[in-house]
């Protein structure tokens, strides 16, 4: 592929890669660690590189520059209902990359964009490497950036879990909602429901796992019937919308599992809306432990994670780069407020 017939589109590593008859990862290797390819293979893939005028100058100052100060932070899609846990999470992820004399910068592509973005800003010399959340179970961005030799590490992990090639951490989803269910249970409470199951991230699905194991080994059958386990969003106005529903039903639970704290806090509003106390009558848990678990009179026992010993644990991965890959479940906590006040 020349130059000319490629047109006004940057050639990337891939095409780099297909010219010269070998992998991206060569490619990367050629440009980082020369010294570990073969002096024929780093000659083709240079003859590529001049025929694709692929980033010259930068190629250059990769040989002579010393790593980058920048960690790069794939920005999520943007939460039309906001986030205030992953508002949160960013901040400490800022505080980690200075604590580590680094410096973070965000990145808003999407798709092939957002690997090109990846490639120049790693290849470029201005970012050491890249931390990605809000992964989904057959993510394509762990596999695209491991294809390119670009070093990453991924804030949560994909359907591969503990077989994936590349380091991942995230606090362990499945043990939070357990211990909300414990707790629930330990207050006298027997007929519950999970509100906010939803296959498409897996930490959403694990919170979900985590509340059916609970329950069974707790023996709260009924907790797992039909119309107990509720998929929906994860916003205010669907928590009440369900916590409605919920108590309308013929068996209403006396306990509302939520994976999210705008959930919970619907949830309580409907409660107040109908005369019943959030704890003495019915109990709410929340998920995050944000600034909602406290919006009114009502405080909202929530599962709170560890937000700044994640980050930390992020840029600690993609500054060392390790050969073997590292999956981190940090443990989370239960913050206890008057939604799950005793029974009487």
């Amino acid at each position: 592929m020349s130059g000319k017939r490629r047109g006004a589109r940057k050639a990337s590593m891939s095409d780099v890669a297909d010219l010269a008859g070998v992998s991206a990862m060569t490619v990367s290797n050629v440009i980082n660690r020369p010294e570990v390819v073969s002096a024929v293979t780093r000659e083709k893939v240079h003859a590529a590189m001049r025929e694709l005028r692929y980033r010259n100058n930068l190629v250059a100052r990769s040989l002579r520059l010393a790593q980058p100060r920048q960690i790069a932070y794939v920005l999520p899609a943007q939460d039309v209902g906001g986030n205030q846990y992953m508002d949160a999470f960013v901040h400490d992820l800022a505080a980690s990359c200075q604590a580590a004399d680094r410096n973070l910068t965000l990145v808003a592509e999407r798709g092939e964009a957002l690997m090109s973005a990846c490639e120049d800003l790693y290849f470029g010399q201005s970012a050491a490497g890249f931390v990605i959340s809000n992964l989904e179970p057959e993510d394509p961005r762990p596999v695209g950036l491991r294809r390119r030799g670009i070093p990453f590490a991924a804030y949560g992990r994909t359907a591969e879990a503990f077989a994936s090639p590349w380091s991942w951490v995230e606090a362990d989803a499945a043990l939070g909602i357990a211990m909300a269910v414990d707790h629930i249970a330990d207050r006298g409470h027997r007929e519950l429901a999970f509100v906010g199951a939803d296959q498409g991230i897996v930490t959403m699905a694990q919170r979900e796992i985590g509340y059916r194991q609970a329950c069974e080994r707790r023996g709260l059958t009924s907790s797992l019937a039909p119309g107990r386990v509720i998929e929906c969003g994860r916003d205010l106005e669907t928590g009440v919308r369900v916590a409605a529903a919920l108590l309308d039903a013929p068996e209403p639970p006396t306990a509302i599992v939520c994976v999210s704290d705008p959930l919970a806090a619907g949830a309580v509003i409907t409660l107040q809306g109908r005369g019943l106390a959030p704890g003495r009558d019915v109990a709410v848990t929340g998920y995050d432990d944000t600034t909602l678990t406290s919006f009114g009179t009502v405080g909202i026992s929530s599962v709170r994670q560890p937000s700044a010993a994640l980050a930390a644990e992020l840029v600690r991965l993609v500054i060392e780069r390790s050969d073997e890959p590292e999956h981190l479940l940090l443990p989370p906590t239960l913050v206890e407020r008057s939604s799950t006040a005793p029974m009487i």
